[in-house]
């Protein structure tokens, strides 16, 4: 299933013929967004700007294996996120405010999907079944999880949305999750039960990444495949209406939740990038206002 939006393939494209101006349109386009994201997990800015470009350079040198399972946004969002974890091991913090809040002794630095598996033996076949059988599963949890995530947004049902992101995205405790949206913590059970049902349809389909009918995938597998993939995190078009106040109620308490309860750092980094690039769009309009309205006066002159 592929994720990617005509400018990102238009993008991606450019930049395998070889086109001069598609490497410096793309890094223009996500330098922001993932600098944003940098400074917000490092403290030093030049560490933060070397990570940013390691994470370019990590897709250059990947390109060829990207299949477009996410938007190009969120793949280098995960270098980047690989990235600051190696340099920081075990003192990197999690993807959502609201986890480092409640648990600060937290770290993500081994949350990826790879980590939950149980470790092959030395033999080159059996890393590559493990590897096929960890490709299949991450792929098949994927696309279950954003079947999930666009039924709750197709019915505007945010209130099961904010619940299973804070279970899964946030690996919060269902007491905690209750607390946190205003309900029981029957309810949320209730919640996660149902989203796990729905969840193990899809695997079933697939007999060989699970043992029984009966399995669900460990909640930290879960988390790593939704960090990678982000599929509740709001579009960048919908952030920008949140911030102009634009949005239907219904979209702006969802949003609003997202960046201020959840407090997802994805989507902090691209309301930051925004808000910059709002600054230079005003900025430049004024330069051209004025460049326009002085032309006559320089011919004077």
């Amino acid at each position: 299933m592929n994720k990617l939006s005509e400018a990102e393939r238009y993008l991606l494209d450019a930049v395998k013929r070889g086109d001069e101006q598609g490497w410096p349109q793309l890094v223009e386009r996500y330098q922001g967004r993932l600098l944003a994201f940098a400074r917000s997990r490092v403290r030093n800015n030049s560490d933060a700007e070397d990570l940013v470009q390691e994470a370019f350079i990590g897709l250059l040198r990947g390109l060829d294996r990207f299949r477009g399972d996410s938007s190009l946004e969120t793949y280098l969002f995960s270098i980047l996120r690989r990235r600051i974890i190696d340099a920081h091991r075990g003192k990197a913090r999690g993807v959502c405010l609201l986890r480092d809040t409640l648990r600060p002794g937290d770290d993500d630095s081994d949350s990826g999907p790879e980590s939950r598996l149980p470790s092959p033996d030395p033999t080159a076949s059996v890393y590559a079944r493990q590897d096929e059988k960890r490709n299949e599963m991450h792929h098949a949890l994927a696309t279950a999880i954003d079947d999930l995530v666009s039924g709750y947004k197709d019915a505007l049902n945010f209130r099961e949305l904010q619940i299973i992101e804070l279970v899964f995205y946030a690996q919060l405790k269902n007491a905690e999750v209750a607390k946190a949206v205003g309900v029981e913590a029957g309810h949320v059970a209730t919640v996660k039960h149902r989203s796990l049902s729905r969840i193990r349809k899809h695997l079933m389909d697939m007999p060989a990444l699970t043992s029984s009918s009966d399995a669900d995938p460990p909640d930290a597998l879960l988390t790593g495949v939704w960090e990678d993939h982000r599929p509740s995190c709001p579009k960048r078009s919908t952030l920008g209406a949140y911030h102009l106040g634009t949005l239907d109620p219904a979209w702006h308490g969802y949003a609003d939740f997202h960046l201020n309860t959840l407090g997802c750092r994805f989507c902090l980094a691209n309301m930051d990038d925004l808000k910059q690039s709002e600054d230079r769009a005003d900025l430049d309009r004024l330069r051209q206002r004025v460049l326009q309205s002085t032309v006559g006066f320089l011919k004077k002159k």
